[in-house]
Protein backbone atom coordinates (compact mmCIF):
# COMPACT_ATOMS: atom_id res chain seq x y z
CA UNK A 1 0.00 0.00 0.00
CA UNK A 2 1.16 3.43 -0.62
CA UNK A 3 1.52 5.96 2.11
CA UNK A 4 -1.28 8.19 0.77
CA UNK A 5 -3.92 5.46 1.20
CA UNK A 6 -2.72 4.61 4.70
CA UNK A 7 -2.68 8.27 5.69
CA UNK A 8 -6.21 8.74 4.33
CA UNK A 9 -7.50 5.78 6.35
CA UNK A 10 -5.76 7.12 9.45
CA UNK A 11 -7.37 10.55 8.99
CA UNK A 12 -10.81 8.94 8.54
CA UNK A 13 -10.23 6.92 11.70
CA UNK A 14 -9.24 10.07 13.59
CA UNK A 15 -12.41 11.88 12.49
CA UNK A 16 -14.58 8.89 13.41
CA UNK A 17 -12.84 8.60 16.78
CA UNK A 18 -13.34 12.33 17.49
CA UNK A 19 -17.06 12.02 16.71
CA UNK A 20 -17.42 9.00 18.94
CA UNK A 21 -15.59 10.73 21.80
CA UNK A 22 -17.84 13.76 21.40
CA UNK A 23 -20.92 11.52 21.70
CA UNK A 24 -19.46 9.80 24.77
CA UNK A 25 -18.63 13.12 26.45
CA UNK A 26 -22.13 14.42 25.74
CA UNK A 27 -23.63 11.29 27.25
CA UNK A 28 -21.37 11.57 30.32
CA UNK A 29 -22.30 15.23 30.81
CA UNK A 30 -25.97 14.28 31.00
CA UNK A 31 -25.22 11.36 33.28
CA UNK A 32 -23.35 13.53 35.78
CA UNK A 33 -26.63 15.25 36.66
CA UNK A 34 -27.96 11.93 37.94
CA UNK A 35 -24.86 10.72 39.73
CA UNK A 36 -24.63 10.66 43.50
CA UNK A 37 -22.32 13.02 45.36
CA UNK A 38 -20.26 12.24 48.45
CA UNK A 39 -22.88 13.97 50.60
CA UNK A 40 -25.61 11.80 49.07
CA UNK A 41 -23.61 8.65 49.78
CA UNK A 42 -22.91 9.73 53.36
CA UNK A 43 -26.61 10.39 53.94
CA UNK A 44 -27.57 7.04 52.46
CA UNK A 45 -24.97 5.28 54.58
CA UNK A 46 -26.41 6.82 57.74
CA UNK A 47 -29.94 5.91 56.72
CA UNK A 48 -28.91 2.35 55.91
CA UNK A 49 -27.19 1.93 59.28
CA UNK A 50 -30.34 3.18 61.06
CA UNK A 51 -32.49 0.69 59.14
CA UNK A 52 -30.14 -2.21 59.87
CA UNK A 53 -29.99 -1.42 63.60
CA UNK A 54 -33.77 -0.99 63.74
CA UNK A 55 -34.36 -4.28 61.97
CA UNK A 56 -31.90 -6.04 64.30
CA UNK A 57 -33.75 -4.71 67.37
CA UNK A 58 -37.11 -5.68 65.89
CA UNK A 59 -35.95 -9.19 65.06
CA UNK A 60 -34.45 -9.58 68.53
CA UNK A 61 -37.70 -8.48 70.18
CA UNK A 62 -39.74 -10.80 67.96
CA UNK A 63 -37.37 -13.71 68.69
CA UNK A 64 -37.51 -13.17 72.44
CA UNK A 65 -41.31 -12.93 72.28
CA UNK A 66 -41.60 -16.18 70.33
CA UNK A 67 -39.15 -17.99 72.62
CA UNK A 68 -41.02 -16.80 75.70
CA UNK A 69 -44.34 -17.95 74.27
CA UNK A 70 -42.96 -21.34 73.23
CA UNK A 71 -41.17 -21.98 76.52
CA UNK A 72 -44.23 -21.00 78.55
CA UNK A 73 -46.61 -23.15 76.54
CA UNK A 74 -44.42 -26.08 75.44
CA UNK A 75 -44.59 -28.10 78.66
CA UNK A 76 -47.95 -29.26 79.95
CA UNK A 77 -49.10 -27.51 83.08
CA UNK A 78 -49.31 -29.58 86.24
CA UNK A 79 -52.89 -30.20 87.36
CA UNK A 80 -53.76 -28.02 90.32
CA UNK A 81 -53.71 -29.80 93.63
CA UNK A 82 -57.08 -30.49 95.17
CA UNK A 83 -57.83 -28.36 98.17
CA UNK A 84 -56.67 -29.93 101.42
CA UNK A 85 -59.27 -31.92 103.37
CA UNK A 86 -60.79 -29.92 106.20
CA UNK A 87 -59.58 -30.72 109.66
CA UNK A 88 -61.97 -32.98 111.54
CA UNK A 89 -63.98 -31.29 114.23
CA UNK A 90 -63.49 -33.01 117.55
CA UNK A 91 -66.09 -32.35 120.23
CA UNK A 92 -65.20 -33.40 123.73
CA UNK A 93 -68.06 -33.92 126.05
CA UNK A 94 -67.59 -33.45 129.73
CA UNK A 95 -67.36 -36.70 131.59
CA UNK A 96 -70.49 -37.64 133.59
CA UNK A 97 -70.14 -37.51 137.39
Amino acid sequence: MDIETRLGKLEDFAVETRERLTRIETRLDHMSEHMATKADLAELTGTMIKWIVGIAFGMSAAGITVMTFVLNNATPKAAPLPPPAPQPIVIQLPSPK
